[in-house]
């Protein structure tokens, strides 16, 4: 197993295991610890540079996000999704998705637009760069900003909860239709714009749910559904 990647934490302003969780899921989600590979809290904790107990806490947290198992004797490996999984994830977002960008649809203010604009802008750049990593970074950021204005405390936790389990989705479906975002969120902007609750759920949902069938497809060898 290669641990090179990770380095000694030095801030203790945070809580050490959410410290250590952060950095775990950010290796597991970009594929630099690869599906069925263990995870052993002693190596862990020595190239992080803490004690073997935040890891504890940590590998518990990404067990429940569906990033590591456990097994029956105990041991951590990294969770391989299986399509059941990517479905459940996709089908879940859609539904949560669905009912923020609705309730966010009366919220969103001129800056908040501003502020989506300037993403699609950034969104423009990382295509003509072919930089996908970006793009997938500022799907995020995009969605989460339309997240925080649904004035739904508990949903937006949920989906802010289910922020690891999305990105590892799209990292694991790569490549997807991250050259196509521009052109689908620049069309969400415009239906925001136009105060379209039940049409802004009913599109985001659809391009969830598109995205999805297509990297499944794509993950099982099949037809492209959309072709």
């Amino acid at each position: 197993m290669i641990l090179d990647n990770l380095k000694p934490i030095q801030s203790r302003r945070n809580v050490l295991s959410d410290s250590v969780y952060e950095a775990l899921c950010q290796e597991i989600i970009e594929g630099k610890l690869i599906p069925n590979e263990r995870l052993r809290e002693a190596q862990v904790a020595k190239a992080l540079g803490v004690s073997r107990t935040p890891v504890r806490e940590a590998f518990a947290k990404l067990e429940h996000q569906y990033l590591l198992r456990k097994d029956s004797s105990g041991a951590y490996f990294i969770q391989q999704w299986d399509r059941k999984t990517l479905d459940e994830v996709a089908t879940l977002r859609s539904v949560l998705e669905g009912l923020a960008i609705r309730l966010a649809c009366r919220n969103l203010s001129p800056d908040d637009f501003d502020t989506l604009q300037d993403i699609i802008l950034q969104m423009d750049s990382a295509h003509q760069r072919d930089d996908y990593d970006k793009l997938i970074a500022l799907d995020i950021e995009f969605h989460s900003t339309i997240w925080a204005r649904c004035g739904h405390n508990l949903l937006r936790q949920v989906l802010d909860d289910m922020k690891a389990q999305i990105l590892y989705f799209m990292y694991t479906t790569r490549p997807g239709d991250e050259k196509d975002y521009p052109t689908t969120h620049r069309e969400l902007v415009e239906i925001l714009r136009a105060g379209d609750q039940t049409r802004a759920s009913e599109t985001i949902q659809a391009h969830i749910h598109t995205t999805a069938e297509r990297a499944m497809a794509r993950l099982s060898g099949e037809a492209d559904p959309g072709t």
